[in-house]
């Protein structure tokens, strides 16, 4: 059992890092369409009509795929005035205590992104601008970014209780 803990563990791990450094390398590329955008829009007065929408949806792609890496490296919010003051065994305590919260949110946030992402598809929804790109692939993306925090929360949860219940640390 412990054997299969730890390959799930590692497996969650493994694609939430690939895919976290993945989509980080859209940061320059967001900056390179914006760059563009101004250039052409207050240098040669000829915005274009499809940065903005590109932009926003490559943003949405870098926030809701990197949110299971930012997880795992710790980056969300917390309060280390009190936090960073406890023991590794304490914090972890603490964030079994708290996780129902996280996990409630998170299993009705995947169920209905998973329903709004299905109608999306059957529609071909795309977004109401003049530029018009189909907003149903970024719904997809944005899904499967809600499952893989899900998967990383487990994760999380599995290494607190381990270490909560260590007598080692």
């Amino acid at each position: 059992m412990n054997n299969i803990l730890n390959r799930f563990l590692a497996i969650v791990e493994t694609v939430n890092t690939w895919i976290g450094k993945g989509v980080a390398l859209l940061i320059p590329v967001i900056m390179l369409i914006m760059s563009y955008e101004v250039i052409m829009r207050y240098i040669f007065k000829a915005p274009t009509i499809w940065a903005w929408d590109i932009n926003a949806q490559l943003f949405a792609m870098v926030v809701f795929l990197g949110g299971g890496y930012t997880l795992l490296q710790k980056g969300h919010v917390s309060i280390d005035v009190i936090y960073a003051k406890l023991s590794t065994r304490m914090r972890a305590i603490l964030d079994l205590v708290t996780c129902p919260v996280f996990f409630i949110f998170f299993i009705i946030l995947t169920w209905k992104m998973t329903s709004m992402t299905i109608d999306s598809i059957e529609e071909r929804e795309v977004l109401s601008t003049v530029f018009a790109p189909p907003i149903y692939p970024l719904k997809v993306l944005a899904t499967i970014g809600t499952f893989l925090l899900l998967m990383q929360g487990i994760a999380k949860f599995i290494r607190d209780l381990q270490t909560a219940l260590s007598k080692n640390v």
